[in-house]
């Protein structure tokens, strides 16, 4: 019910050799890792959990058990998730999900990407704490003396593939974006030509609205790439927050990594969870300060809505899937919430699981070095899958 109502989803694939895959895992310690490209994607995975008729725990973010007046997050609960308070150093959590990963069979789901994308066939660089639980996790049994135990990480690959005609919907969420961002309808030209011109109108008005100059020739050069100038209105947003909050950027950090660090400050900012250290007055200046950062959790939800989106996105592979993902993201930005709707099949594909044995030499010798090289295997793994998984 929740996976169709809720998400328009009518069929979860799992291949008979991926449920095979799963149950001979089935007395294996596992980190699974999936990509994220919507807020369907724990339901998918419980259907795995389900088909192969194997418990999964799943690390989700505190806010997530808020929902509904908490009543989500006892529903939640009761399914196997627990939570991860972001922007602080939750070591409950962590040593929950070691203790979790060193049981016999322990199974744990985290999404390393640790955002919601929108993109349903590429992939946000994945985070290395994810890999770094997992090492950590076999450090501890190494301490209790199981030095021949091990865990393993496992790429997952969950894609959404549309099972009807998407023309006439695809049309009129276009026609909808047009009067509301160009203030007229623009029929001219096929439905890419009509989504590039209601981008390239939002971009203006942002880039005008914030005050970031652009060449004027830019703006009106036919066919010129955008990814320069959405790369530079993201970091003009983010900067912005940083500024208002006080907050410094540190190394050479990507702009899904500083979107990451800004938006973990700017929740431990504005959440309301009382603090048993604080004085009744320092509780005070805390409430005062969460409430000079809220409004900026509007600029962020906006660079997040648009963190993965490049150009060519489209343009490289014009699917229905591909056009979907950037209209539901104009509609958020336009209308605050996504209206384009269209029944899907969901698949989920399971790839060969990474032994971190194999890693234990260098781990030794480099830890950092060794994994961060784990995190790229797995992140290649799981791009792997979605480049065979393509929709029919």
């Amino acid at each position: 019910m929740l996976l169709r109502h809720g998400c328009a989803v009518s069929e979860v694939e799992i291949s008979p050799a991926d449920l095979a895959l799963m149950r001979s895992l089935s007395g294996s310690r596992l980190l699974i890792a999936p990509n994220h490209p919507t807020n369907c994607d724990p339901a998918l995975l419980f259907a795995l959990s389900q088909a192969a008729d194997l418990p999964f725990y799943y690390l989700a973010c505190r806010e997530n058990f808020n929902s509904w007046f908490g009543l989500w997050g006892m529903i939640i609960e009761r399914l196997g998730a627990y939570s991860v308070v972001r922007g602080t150093a939750d070591r409950e959590s962590f040593r929950m999900t070691r203790d979790l990963l060193a049981e016999n069979g322990g199974k744990v789901v985290i999404f390393p990407e640790g955002e919601v994308y929108s993109q349903n066939d590429t992939l946000l660089p994945f985070q290395s704490g994810v890999a770094q639980l997992a090492f950590w996790a076999m450090d501890d049994l190494r301490k209790q003396g199981r030095e021949g135990e091990t865990i393993a990480l496992l790429p997952v690959a969950v894609r959404y593939c549309f099972v009807e005609d998407m023309t006439v919907p695809i049309d009129r969420a276009l026609t909808g974006l047009e009067r509301a961002v160009l203030g007229r309808e623009s029929m001219t030209g096929n439905s890419y030509d009509r989504l590039r011109r209601i981008g390239i109108a939002m971009l203006g008005d942002l880039e005008d609205e914030y005050g970031v100059k652009v060449d004027p020739a830019e703006r009106v050069r036919p066919g010129a790439d955008l990814t320069g100038r959405m790369e530079l209105m993201k970091s003009v947003l983010l900067d912005r927050a940083a500024a208002l909050t006080g907050f410094a950027f540190t190394g050479e950090m990507t702009l899904p990594e500083r979107m990451r660090a800004i938006m973990n400050h700017v929740y431990e900012v504005t959440s309301d969870d009382p603090h048993a250290e604080r004085t009744r007055y320092r509780e005070q200046l805390h409430r005062e300060q969460a409430a000079r950062v809220k409004p900026l959790v509007r600029d962020l939800n906006r660079v997040a809505n648009w963190i993965a989106v490049e150009d060519n996105y489209v343009r490289a592979k014009p699917t229905p899937e591909r056009m979907a993902d950037n209209i539901r993201r104009l509609e958020i930005e336009v209308f605050g919430e996504a209206r384009l709707r269209g029944m899907r099949k969901a698949i989920v594909r399971v790839g060969a699981p990474i032994d971190l044995a194999r890693y234990t030499e260098t781990y030794r010798l480099s830890r950092r070095a060794t994994v961060a090289r784990c995190t790229d295997d797995l992140e290649l793994a799981v791009q792997a899958l979605l480049d065979s998984s393509g929709c029919r």
